[in-house]
């Protein structure tokens, strides 16, 4: 399938070596810092407080939101880079395409904080939300990148503690098994400016910290998923993490979930992130997610 003019440009103009395998944590910080922090538009409104020791933010569009709908997002970084603040623009576009009111933690980063860190403070950001007698069938929990395994790897521990689930499940190209398995890992069959095989493994390390990559909570792909509510999974055709979506699909599809696993063709990592200029193919995967969610969740 060809992919639209718009994306080819944009694709076109990012320089080789955005993410590249010898970057440290300081350089990965510094490159990614003026990709994000985009101002919100006027119909966002932004609710700051405060989860335990952390901080975490309610992002909400009362023109779009479908009332009583909720999100749970876990961002992305590659578990090392971007404060809540500066992904409130992605939160944002889930508030404004799912209709969902959207909080997002401000969870630790690695390496100063390593696994589990990050995961403990994203499941205490689901656990305040059940605290808040907030009905899990009305929670999507989504991320995008890193986030959307640190969402699957909060289910996971949900089920484990005897905790309700929330009601789906929206993985926007997510980490879901860290030994990056399959033919993608290696040569994911077309360029991919975002995010490379050797910096994806230098993250990893960043963050697990010793850590096996075969932990269930680490690599959800590897866990037993039976308990898990229906996932939409999607990610895009030319990207390193294809196939660990393809091996998140095959478990919880194995362990009697109902799984869509969605390979969007041509598309590199995290492209959905791209809605904010107007990409069509972003805009599509969107609303294929609203759609999703329309589906599953329960309204108030």
């Amino acid at each position: 399938m060809a992919i639209s003019t718009a994306f080819q440009q944009l694709l076109d103009a990012i320089p080789d070596g955005l993410n590249a395998p010898s970057d440290d944590v300081a350089t990965v910080r510094e490159k990614m810092a003026p990709l994000h922090g985009h101002e919100l538009p006027a119909q966002a409104s932004v609710e700051l407080l405060q989860i335990g020791e952390r901080a975490a933010a309610w992002v909400n569009r009362d023109d779009l939101r479908q009332p009583g709908r909720h999100a749970l997002f876990c961002h992305g970084g590659g578990f090392v880079s971007v404060r809540m603040p500066e992904y409130l623009f992605w939160a944002e576009y889930v508030a404004r395409y799912l209709g969902a009111r959207t909080l997002v933690p401000d969870y630790r980063l690695a390496p100063e904080a390593a696994f589990p860190a990050a995961l403990d403070d994203c499941f205490a950001a689901y656990c305040w939300m059940l605290e808040q007698d907030i009905d899990p069938q009305t929670i999507v929990i989504t991320g995008d990148s890193c986030g959307g395994g640190l969402a699957a790897a909060v289910m996971l521990k949900a089920v484990a503690q005897g905790l309700p689930v929330p009601g789906c499940h929206v993985g926007f190209t997510g980490w879901y098994d860290l030994t990056l398995p399959g033919a993608s890992g290696i040569d994911p069959g077309g360029r991919d400016p975002f995010i490379t095989p050797g910096w994806y493994q230098r993250r990893v390390k960043d963050y697990l910290a010793g850590a096996d990559p075969r932990l269930p909570l680490a690599s959800p792909a590897q866990a037993d998923c039976e308990g898990l509510p229906p996932l939409l999974l999607q990610v895009g055709g030319c990207d390193i993490t294809r196939d660990s979506a393809v091996a998140m699909a095959a478990a919880a599809g194995a362990d009697g979930v109902q799984v869509e696993l969605q390979i969007w063709a041509g598309m590199p990592h995290g492209f959905q992130g791209l809605v904010g200029s107007e990409i069509p193919e972003a805009i599509s995967a969107f609303k294929s997610a609203r759609q999703f969610v329309d589906k599953h969740l329960t309204s108030h």
